[in-house]
């Protein structure tokens, strides 16, 4: 009985107790103060899109946070780490600043990782903890570009101008050709002026120069030299008071030539260099007439006309065409600009001739002819071994509508293969080739650019009754056909091999159709910076073809 007195009297005691508990105040105990802090963002709304020297950071909003701060770093972050004491740190929102999503932070390198944390703050409330970004992984800048894209005036034979965008922020450039590396160390000079000329280069070649900051990849710039004139050729510089290469100068040239010792009257070969800057024209004067005729190659001469490198490619203009008739190792142009001035033809051969190498041009421009830039005509006997276009542009071309670009539809016309490579074709109204029923071996087009061609009811290639020749198209891109229901592609019964071909969807072929390897859904205007004034530039990364310039 005791016992149960003593048991009930604990139990009376204790509710005695709760009760005297349930009457004090819920505040009178203290309060740890680090449960009364903001709560982070949240770590899978966090995501940061990286530009190159920038990165957009998007969060979800903290209910009572009145700002943030963000912190990259291009070492690790964690906890232990106070804020600005990790290395490389850049912090943001110190000055309450960042206050909505998202957010741009700048002053970034670029092609460089970062790794990247946020809290939220408050004056009333204790800030959160740090929230880190894909868990504590980092994210890596786009490569910057601050090279300057380099002018003619910036290139010569053996060497090149480098400019970029001044900043402090340089260690070196590398320079790259084929399996070697060269370190470039920056000076003081060049930090302060933004250029450099690096010189002893190979003419001909493509360097790959490349912008570093310590490990960080700052601009990349793909550049080539210009040719040198040929070694092996006599060399005539004209003077930059000539206006004009008449007749008389050829021949006068031819006779110089002969003159070397050594050289055969059958075979020699001779390079007219134009200065840069300068602008001459070519052609004779009919001895009978007064009347502007054609410039006539001396039989046995191989020629190039040659813009010396160093300056504004020097112009040509082609008052009457160029006669080849004769024999000749090859005709060439490099490095100049051609443009139509009343002769509607750069090459209108109608007579004998054999063209035993090469007739070729290399880093040319072409404008404005009327008719062709090749013509062969009469039903004449003409063997050419070989045609090749390299690194050009043509624009305006074929615009009295009644001559292809380039044209020889006749058995009696030889052309061993045709080869055209990394050039730009800008509006033509007829075809690109008319070769019918010649002897024409093949045809093989790689990393051009197409644009506003061919005319009404043209052809890209018109090679009907060739029994014998094969067509080879890569890398290039066809955009924008003047007349979508009436283009048509390659007339031949030999199917053309085609690789990595883009057509846009404003080019369509209706006849002699071959199958693009990828249809764009997109137009020209689309896939190029300003098509209509001649800058095709690709807007496009998922288009990898074309004119290598526009890159």
């Amino acid at each position: 009985m005791n016992t149960l007195k003593t048991i009930y009297g604990f139990a009376i005691a204790i509710a005695i107790g709760f009760s005297a508990a349930s009457c004090t105040d819920k505040n009178d105990w203290d309060v740890d103060s680090s449960y009364d802090r903001l709560f982070g963002v949240s770590n899978d709304d966090l995501t940061v899109s990286p530009g190159d020297t920038y990165a957009e950071v998007t969060f979800t909003k903290v209910s009572d946070a009145e700002y943030y701060i963000i912190e990259v770093s291009t070492d690790s972050l964690t906890d232990d780490i106070a804020l600005g004491a990790s290395s490389g740190s850049i912090a943001y929102g110190e000055d309450k600043s960042i206050i909505s999503s998202p957010d741009t932070i700048s002053g970034l390198i670029g092609d460089t990782p970062y790794h990247l944390r946020i809290k939220s703050m408050s004056s009333q409330k204790s800030e959160s903890k740090w929230v880190y970004y894909d868990n504590g992984n980092s994210f890596r800048t786009d490569a910057e570009q601050l090279f300057n894209t380099p002018t003619d005036e910036d290139r010569g034979d053996t060497w090149i101008r480098l400019s970029w965008t001044v900043t402090d922020n340089l260690t070196h450039i590398a320079q790259v050709q084929g399996g070697d590396t060269t370190r470039i160390e920056m000076t003081d000079e060049m930090i302060s002026t933004g250029e450099y000329t690096v010189e002893g280069l190979k003419s001909s070649t493509t360097y790959t120069f490349i912008l570093y900051y310590n490990e960080s990849k700052r601009g990349t710039l793909n550049v080539s030299t210009m040719a040198s004139p040929p070694s092996d050729a006599y060399l005539y510089t004209l003077d930059s008071s000539i206006t004009r290469i008449d007749q008389d100068l050829i021949d006068e040239i031819s006779a110089l030539a002969l003159a070397q010792s050594g050289t055969d009257p059958q075979n020699y070969a001779v390079t007219i260099g134009l200065n840069l800057g300068t602008t001459v024209s070519l052609y004779a004067t009919d001895p009978e007439t007064g009347d502007d005729a054609e410039v006539s190659i001396p039989d046995g001469m191989s020629v190039t006309f040659f813009g010396l490198a160093g300056g504004s490619t020097p112009t040509l203009n082609i008052n009457q065409s160029v006669d080849i008739a004769g024999s000749h190792n090859y005709i060439r142009f490099e490095n100049v600009s051609i443009v139509d001035n009343g002769a509607q033809y750069l090459i209108n051969e109608g007579d004998a001739a054999t063209v035993g190498s090469d007739l070729s041009f290399t880093d040319c421009k072409f404008s404005n002819f009327v008719r062709s830039l090749i013509r062969l005509k009469d039903e004449a006997a003409i063997t050419i071994d070989s045609i090749k276009i390299d690194n050009c542009i043509a624009t305006d071309m074929s615009t009295g509508a009644g001559y292809a670009i380039m044209y020889w539809n006749n058995a009696a016309y030889t052309v061993g293969g045709v080869k055209i490579s990394n050039s730009t074709f800008d509006t033509f109204s007829h075809s690109f080739m008319d070769i019918r029923k010649s002897n024409t071996g093949s045809v093989e087009i790689s990393n051009c650019t197409f644009y506003n061609g061919p005319g009404s009811d043209k052809y890209i290639i018109d090679a009907q009754d060739c029994s014998s020749i094969t067509f080879t198209i890569s890398g290039c891109i066809f955009s924008a056909c003047q007349d979508e229901s009436k283009c048509s592609g390659i007339r031949n019964d030999t199917d053309p091999t085609i690789s990595e071909v883009y057509f846009t969807n404003d080019f369509a072929l209706s006849s002699a159709v071959f199958t693009p390897t990828v249809q764009l859904e997109y137009d020209a205007s689309s896939l190029f910076t300003d098509p209509e004034n001649g800058d095709f530039t690709l807007l496009k990364s998922d288009v990898d073809a074309g004119d290598p310039r526009w890159e």
